[in-house]
């Protein structure tokens, strides 16, 4: 008699309680090193049976580097919200474009001749780019200026030309009601403070606490509103400081004594207003008199300037480009992408770019230089936090490679953020997790409410780098959930070994 080996050994795994056909799962599930097969499987076990796959739009795609194969691909070509992932693609743009050395000036021009330390005409401050500037950087330049010329009179006033841009202070997609917080500042070619005020309220014996701003200065103007009757809002924070979108005083509400020190960080609607205000405070305080008195900050407002040759500039360098993308992707900072897209479209001969001359600039290199496809994407503004923006994985990860092989690829990698990757209890022969450094991933995240977006790289225990992009839209409260999904993604990719791979520390 002829017997078949193989129902008899399912016949016995049947009588010690073992289901067979999850054999194989257990074996991929054993933090081993895993083939192709095995890294599908096991991804998809992962997103398969996480709770936010039940509901939420989750995509994946994987490629080798090395090898360029595709390792894993799910819903790759759907299109979704970025948020700030987006960012990578006017990074790459930037520094293909620029290079990372790249740096954006600011000049400052006496309209007039400057004669025993008194200016006869104004002086204009003009931007041309350099989304980094500080206020303490900008007032370190100004004094030089002042004891360079012996300024100590201004015959005019100061003058913010902000002209270098079109007039639309805030790009297609944002949200109005985020106005006036910190990350939906307005957009302008001189950016001081990534165009963001700090209204500081401090104990005062008076009824209401002392309010200022930081730096000071005489806009936006600040209104307390007090509260009568019975307390309703919190009692531990009895003020709260706010703006009415597109509006420009600055509202302090509430009652009561304060007990400790409050500050918050707040967009300003008017920012020539607010750079004007701050420079003319400044300068007042250091010294220089104005003749005759400067007028009102509403009479100021709209001026141009006027740059001729003759006139004696000043020009203050920004930081370098690479020193600005680390800041760009480590802080996620939407002033700096915004800023890029309108420079990026006038060094393609756009003059006073709106956001669509921009958009279309980065749009048309990621097409015709990074080789995307022409509908895998949309790009609307610089920072991804327009609703309008969508990506894909493919996109993304084709985005990676090419940058991967770019001769800026080191400033590009450089900026991105390092995170760790679990290891504990990985079973590999020859190694233990206390031999191998946690940090793995450098990748870009995004996150806004129902979003949770991470493209990257990532180091497999063998030393094999990917390109990855994990892209999830469609939940409901918190993204922690996400988080841990994209731990336990990357837990199982550092597993990863190709058949060529000897195992080796990294």
């Amino acid at each position: 008699m002829k017997y078949d080996y193989k129902y008899f050994l399912l016949l016995i795994l049947a009588c010690v309680g073992l289901n067979p056909f999850l054999v194989h799962a257990q074996s991929v599930d054993d933090d081993r090193p895993l083939d192709e097969h095995d890294l599908i499987v096991s991804l998809d076990e992962v997103l398969d049976g996480h709770p936010s796959a039940l509901r939420a739009t989750i995509t994946l795609k994987v490629v080798d580097l090395q090898s360029g194969a595709i390792l894993y691909d799910r819903s790759g070509n759907r299109l979704l919200t970025p948020a700030s992932n987006l960012k990578i693609y006017t990074s790459a743009c930037a520094l293909d474009c620029f290079g990372p050395s790249h740096q954006f000036p600011t000049l400052l021009v006496a309209e007039g001749p400057i004669r025993n330390g008194i200016l006869h005409g104004n002086l204009i401050l003009i931007g041309g780019g350099n989304a980094m500037l500080t206020s303490s950087k900008l007032f370190e330049w100004i004094d030089r200026v002042v004891a360079e010329t012996k300024l100590h009179r201004i015959e005019g006033e100061v003058v913010v030309n902000n002209h270098r841009y079109g007039d639309s202070l805030k790009g297609p997609g944002w949200m109005w009601d985020d106005d006036p917080d910190y990350y939906n500042m307005p957009v302008t070619p001189l950016m001081v403070d990534f165009n963001c005020v700090t209204v500081r309220l401090t104990p005062s014996e008076q009824k209401s606490p002392l309010a200022v701003l930081a730096p000071p200065a005489a806009y936006p103007p600040i209104r307390f509103q007090l509260q009568a009757g019975p307390l309703q809002i919190n009692p531990e924070r009895p003020y709260t400081i706010t703006r009415k979108p597109f509006r420009d005083s600055i509202e302090v509400l509430g009652h009561g004594p304060l007990q400790q020190p409050v500050k918050k960080r707040i967009t300003m609607n008017d920012p020539s207003l607010w750079v004007q205000a701050l420079m003319t405070r400044h300068l007042s305080d250091s010294g220089v008199a104005f003749t005759p008195t400067p007028a009102t900050l509403a009479q100021r407002k709209g001026r141009k300037g006027a740059l001729k040759e003759q006139n004696r500039q000043w020009r203050l360098d920004g930081v370098s480009l690479a020193e600005t993308l680390n800041h760009f992707h480590s802080i996620s900072e939407n002033a700096v992408g915004e800023v890029l897209l309108h420079e990026l479209a006038i060094v393609q001969g756009t003059e006073q770019p709106d956001w669509s001359a921009g958009a279309q600039t980065i749009s048309q290199w990621l097409v015709e230089t990074a080789g995307l496809e022409k509908d895998s994407f949309r790009l609307v503004d610089g920072s991804g936090l327009s609703r309008y923006n969508l990506i894909s994985a493919d996109s993304s990860v084709k985005l990676l490679a090419f940058m991967h092989q770019h001769r800026h690829f080191k400033s590009y990698f450089k900026s991105l953020r390092v995170y760790p990757v679990e290891l504990k209890g990985l079973d590999w022969p020859e190694l233990t997790t206390t031999d191998i450094s946690r940090n793995r991933v450098s990748a870009k995240s995004g996150g806004m409410t129902g979003v949770a977006t991470i493209s990257g790289y990532l180091q497999t225990l063998t030393g094999r780098r990917l390109a990855f992009s994990l892209l999830a839209n469609g939940f409901v409260g918190s993204s922690k959930p996400l988080h841990a999904l994209r731990s336990q993604v990357w837990r199982v990719l550092v597993r990863y070994r190709d058949k060529a791979d000897q195992l080796h520390n990294k």
